[in-house]
């Protein structure tokens, strides 16, 4: 054969060749080129040994074995462990081909012919074209030939993790300079196709085009809006943006996912879309935005029907991150009344499915989340308290026997403390310091999470709590039916306890545990949150004139514009931020602070691209111009009690 196409025989080995791009030798269809670079090949390799360590890997083969031969030969097989797969495939049933006597013509030709009329060049491995693929190849192939032009394939194993993990966007950059380098201006700014806007609603596993890019955006841009730590041990560093990833991988390879994992996939797609439709100002993004949201609100319903079967549908894990991921959609797109649904559900499963059980840190990080957000909607949002949808969450929670875990009220009422500042120094088991859920009782406990996740000592954050218990009662006492109220010493003593206490409150130390320029945005950061708890108090429990409030409400406003001074290039909009801005905010009388606090909520609005920043300046600016019209004091909570409770549209 070499000799009649005049090549050198090499004899035959079992060598592969490999030809680079950069190598001066082109011996044709002797050399393989790879398809991968060496670092994607090296994060290949990594993958595999992880996934499959050498001392296990006979071991994940003859599970796979022993699960074949278990099954009926008449069942369909589909085995994943691991990099390691199975699957049956049907026959084939194919037409016998026709068969013919040479006749003595051919069979001279056929003795005379040349090599190449001998060896048959066609591909004898080819597979028949209805031969069904295996559900990896279908869907490896679908994602690799069914993109549209222009339009980057699917990443390889570890591309995703290599793009997370570089360079953080700047929020101060324009749009298109964000952009990954495949990615062209068109792609950024092209129409939505309805292949792109493939709903999962329809049954669909299709892996949305823009994923790795939304995750990158989320990951560098969107995180600084929950938390102002920097570091990489934060519940979205630790729990949802691996979990993101995780969810990802799978519907590239066509696996079968929970609601609740789908949940918070398109519910992080989502908070990532609203963000960049902001940011950019294209309708593309923002249709996209809707169309995930849609998604998500579409598998958590799903997943609140099966929550809480038994056996279980899905980890509580997954249904905690799903439930605190649509709060964060809800909250970001300005939807109250559906802040408000997800809240009540996530204290319900939490309290029904959480409490009872060991918890893990991670649990536990789950469980300081839901409850720092909690609290800090539960301060403004005082017109629903005696809801329907929070009857009926607490009826459930009584009826079902579990409500015995909780050591807190289920109606933010008041604990029967007395001396807070003896108390505070108290300190709290494990037991009463996980389940005392919304922090109703005072004392010290040191496996709290929330200066690791916010910056924020959870004292301070009890003191919230404190004060949002004492509102409700003064709310109480206006009602018709003021029984089981506290008397008015024992309100004017509360009362005076926690100003005290507000006023004393000393900040951490931050030396050890933060860089110098975190140290400087927490600090600024606890400095507004503290002024703003003194303006909550006085507003909430007093109802005093706002021009008492003044000295604290310009010491809010330096504290915000120190920390966008010292670093613009995070939008600081997390609640330690955003909550003392509004509180503030609303207080406000003189026209330039007025005119500062309006700058720092456009600003952020344009460099989070998130709508509920400037929905938050429109209520406070209708403070302000009911201020002006009518000529009187009204507050945020004037506001608020007019409001009547939001009907639920979920």
């Amino acid at each position: 054969m070499c000799q009649y196409f005049g090549l050198t025989c090499g004899g035959y080995k079992k060598d592969i060749f490999f030809d680079f791009e950069t190598s001066p030798r082109n011996h044709g269809v002797r050399f393989r080129r790879p398809l991968l670079t060496v670092k994607e090949r090296e994060r290949m390799s990594q993958w595999l040994v992880s996934s499959a360590p050498p001392k296990k890997t006979l071991k994940i083969l003859s599970h796979i074995e022993d699960e074949c031969e278990r099954a009926d030969t008449t069942d369909s097989v589909e085995i994943h462990k691991g990099p390691f797969g199975a699957f049956r495939m049907s026959p084939v049933q194919t037409e016998p081909e026709p068969t013919f006597e040479p006749t003595p013509d051919e069979i001279q030709d056929i003795d005379s012919s040349s090599p190449e009329d001998v060896v048959d060049t066609g591909n004898a491995y080819q597979v028949h074209p209805h031969v069904p693929l295996s559900p990896w190849s279908q869907g490896m192939m679908q994602l690799m030939f069914d993109q549209p032009d222009e339009v980057p394939t699917p990443p390889s194993p570890g591309f995703l993790d290599a793009m997370m993990n570089s360079t953080d966007v700047g929020n101060n950059m324009d749009p298109q300079e964000c952009l990954p380098s495949f990615m062209s201006d068109p792609y950024y700014n092209n129409p939505v196709s309805p292949t792109s806007l493939t709903s999962s609603m329809g049954g669909s596993k299709a892996v949305p085009q823009d994923a790795v890019f939304l995750l990158k955006h989320y990951a560098s841009a969107v995180i600084s809006l929950m938390t102002p730590l920097r570091h990489s041990k934060t519940p979205w560093h630790v729990l949802f943006i691996p979990h993101t990833k995780t969810c990802l991988a799978a519907l590239a390879l066509g696996d079968d996912m929970s609601d609740a994992s789908l949940c918070a996939f398109y519910g992080t797609l989502a908070i990532s879309a609203f963000s960049l439709g902001g940011v950019s100002r294209s309708q593309t993004w923002s249709e996209k935005a809707v169309m995930f949201n849609q998604q998500a609100q579409h598998h958590a319903r799903s997943m609140l029907m099966t929550a809480y079967n038994i056996p279980k549908v899905a980890k509580y894990k997954s249904i905690l991150m799903a439930l605190l991921t649509m709060i964060q959609v809800t909250m970001f797109s300005g939807n109250r009344s559906q802040s408000e649904f997800y809240f009540l559900e996530a204290e319900k499963f939490i309290r029904m499915r959480g409490l009872k059980r060991k918890k893990s840190r991670k649990v536990r990080l789950l469980h300081h989340c839901y409850v720092f957000e909690r609290i800090i909607h539960e301060s403004v949002f005082i017109c629903g308290a005696n809801s329907g949808q929070r009857h009926h969450v607490r009826t459930a929670i009584e009826s079902s026997g579990l409500g015995r875990y909780s050591l807190d009220s289920l109606s933010f009422r008041l604990s029967g403390w007395k001396n807070l500042h003896q108390e505070m120094m108290r300190v709290r088991g494990q037991e009463e310091g996980e389940n005392d859920l919304h922090l109703e009782k005072p004392g010290f406990w040191s496996n709290t999470l929330y200066p690791e996740i916010f910056g924020i000592p959870e004292s301070w954050i009890f003191l919230l709590s404190q004060i949002i218990r004492l509102g409700k009662e003064k709310d109480a006492t206006e009602e018709e039916d003021a029984t089981n109220c506290l008397s008015l010493k024992d309100f004017i003593a509360r009362a005076k306890t926690l100003e005290e206490y507000i006023n004393n409150l000393q900040p951490p130390s931050l030396e050890i545990t933060h860089s110098q320029l975190d140290q400087d945005i927490i600090q600024n950061m606890l400095d507004a949150m503290k002024n703003a708890l003194a303006i909550y108090f006085y507003r909430r429990i007093h109802d005093v004139d706002a021009s008492m409030l003044q000295p604290k409400v310009v010491a809010v406003l330096e504290c915000l514009l120190r920390c966008e001074n010292a670093d613009s290039t995070v939008v600081h909009g997390s609640a330690g931020f955003i909550w003392p801005a509004f509180i503030a905010a609303c207080e406000a009388e003189d026209t330039s602070v007025q005119a500062a606090f309006t700058d720092w909520f456009d600003n952020s609005a344009c460099r989070s691209g998130l709508s509920c920043f400037r929905q938050t300046l429109v209520d406070i600016q209708k403070i302000w111009q009911e201020k002006c019209c009518a000529g009187k004091s009204v507050t945020w909570l004037d506001l608020m009690k007019r409001t009547m409770p939001l009907q639920q549209q979920f």
